[in-house]
């Protein structure tokens, strides 16, 4: 009998301890569904296994330092004192920008392009400092090359198919003013210091695609002066081809 009663015990604990060995431990999550799954780069929860197959599913572009260019063509609408020497509009505009684009979502770079702007005015009398006047038409140019370094950031990732961003440029322009009197010019050429915040888009139209078009306005403020111009500033609206590689 009392071998009996001990063995009925020992069964009992044993059974007690298989038990207590399936449940969790208290604070932990519970053993995932043991169903088999097919997908070798996902565990038993569905997350994505960190294995060389899934780094490589991974845009480049969100891994390492990428490049980007873009040459864009645009119209320039002259602001402030500026528009004291030039009112018109300039439609001769080009910049060629390279951007240094780093996987957390801003950019470092260098800007250059040609601005060109002209108004010809009618006849009329015109006194100088020096006291002589002259009757001539007036032919008024003014000519900007902008050489600048810029850092923007973007609001998406470095491989999506849209990415709108805000942009800060900085450091100079040679600028050239020449206002010709018919055959006599008024002439003065100087590099100036200059900034230039600017707000864009590029489109790429589909995630990882290389082409793609960008759209631009940027403000321009050069702290050049001569005779009417106190301060170059201009708005440029410009859109052109944009290209990323690695």
């Amino acid at each position: 009998m009392n071998k009996s009663i001990i063995m009925a015990a020992l069964l009992g604990l044993a059974t007690l301890s298989g038990r207590a060995q399936d449940l969790p431990e208290r604070g932990t999550t519970p053993a995932p569904n043991p169903t088999p799954r097919t997908d070798p780069n996902r565990d038993a929860y569905g997350r994505p296994r960190l294995n060389a197959y899934n780094l490589m599913r991974e845009s480049t572009y969100s891994r390492y330092v990428t490049f980007n260019t873009s040459l864009r063509y645009g119209v320039g609408l002259p602001m402030g004192s500026s528009r004291n020497y030039i009112s018109t509009i300039s439609p001769a505009n080009a910049l060629l920008t390279m951007e240094w684009q780093f996987p957390q979502n801003f950019s470092l770079g260098l800007q250059t392009g040609y601005q060109y702007n002209q108004q010809r005015l009618p006849r009329q009398l015109t006194t100088f400092t020096s006291g002589e006047t002259i009757s001539a038409v007036q032919t008024r140019t003014l000519t900007m090359t902008p050489v600048m370094a810029s850092a923007a950031y973007y609001f998406s990732d470095p491989a999506a198919p849209i990415r709108p961003y805000v942009q800060v440029a900085g450091g100079g322009a040679f600028m050239n003013y020449t206002n010709y009197y018919g055959t006599l010019a008024d002439t003065d050429k100087k590099f100036a210091g200059a900034i230039a915040p600017a707000i864009g888009v590029k489109v790429f139209g589909k995630r990882e695609k290389g082409l793609g078009g960008e759209i631009q306005a940027q403000y321009q403020n050069v702290f050049y002066k001569y005779n009417e111009i106190n301060g170059a500033q201009n708005l440029l609206l410009s859109a052109g081809l944009t290209y990323r590689w690695y």
